[in-house]
């Protein structure tokens, strides 16, 4: 088995390789969105399409929109390639 290590590829590399790909954004202040990763850049802000607000607790649908731009210093993780079941 292959070990990633921080020599091979960069954390940013993998979020631009998630571009296209569902991805779930939690932020600082607990409020999580799943969308479709359209944009990212150094800095971590992201554009996502088709963009669904979830509630914090419980996961269940709070809003949703069409494309969001969240600024990557608002940002507590990203999940890539999440799968959410409605």
């Amino acid at each position: 088995m292959k070990r990633l290590s921080s020599k091979n590829a960069p954390p940013l590399k993998y979020l631009k390789d998630a571009k296209g790909n569902t991805v779930l954004v939690k932020l600082k202040d607990g409020e999580e969105f799943v969308g479709i990763l359209d944009f990212s850049d150094s800095t971590m802000n992201v554009v996502l399409k088709d963009c669904l607000e979830l509630k914090e607790r419980t996961g269940e649908l709070k809003t949703r929109y069409g494309t969001i731009f969240i600024r990557g210093s608002n940002i507590l993780f990203i999940s890539l390639n999440y799968t959410h079941v409605e």
